[in-house]
């Protein structure tokens, strides 16, 4: 394997460990609707790098760079989103509810969770300024001289990818553990509420 994909996968790897939104999502879902909800939310924020990936390996960060208003608006409705999710943790701490997980064996997963988690990690990391950068601009950088662009970028996107959902998956299961532990008491419910404490400082 060419030495720039080994120099991505090194810079990869802390940016990957370095708690962000998505970590903090992982953790959120994952105590307040256990370790499936934690795995759901986890494929989707990585479906989201995905696209991200995508976009890169055809092209399209030139033409962001073009229009710097797309950052702008990225940023903006990337805080909000995250502010939204955070008062959901805060209002579900305060007086129980629907995300709240049972001590006994979780029901079997139906369609409506599914994709409530799928679209919150999706949504999560597609309004990320951050994961844009990374991908759209940084990247693009680590493509050797005269490999092919596509091919290349899709390789750099499977290795940040990987990495990042072994992470993510490692955190549901220790959310979800965590929750299971706890049951309906009161430190389970504080901790949603330090996670909605965690998407706010993020979105700041």
């Amino acid at each position: 394997m060419h030495p720039n994909y080994w120099a991505f996968a090194a810079i990869a790897v802390p940016l990957v460990l370095t708690p962000g939104a998505s970590t903090a999502l992982v953790l959120r879902n994952s105590i307040a609707r256990g370790t499936r909800s934690g795995v759901r939310t986890a494929v989707g924020i990585n479906a989201g790098s995905l696209c991200y990936g995508l976009l890169a390996a055809f092209g399209v960060a030139l033409a962001l760079q073009q229009w710097p208003a797309a950052w702008r608006v990225l940023r903006v409705a990337g805080v909000a989103y995250l502010i939204a999710l955070a008062f959901s943790s805060f209002r579900h701490a305060l007086v129980g509810g629907s995300l709240s997980v049972r001590a006994a064996a979780p029901p079997p997963a139906s369609a409506a969770p599914l994709a409530r988690d799928l679209a919150e990690g999706f949504i999560t990391n597609l309004l990320n300024p951050a994961i844009a950068t990374f991908y759209l601009l940084v990247v693009p950088q680590f493509v050797p001289a005269g490999a092919p662009m596509v091919r290349s970028v899709l390789l750099l996107t499977a290795i940040h990818v990987s990495l990042a959902i072994t992470c993510h998956l490692t955190w549901a299961a220790a959310g979800g553990t965590l929750a299971h532990a706890l049951g309906r008491s009161g430190p389970r419910r504080a901790l949603e509420a330090l996670s909605g404490v965690a998407l706010v400082a993020l979105a700041l």
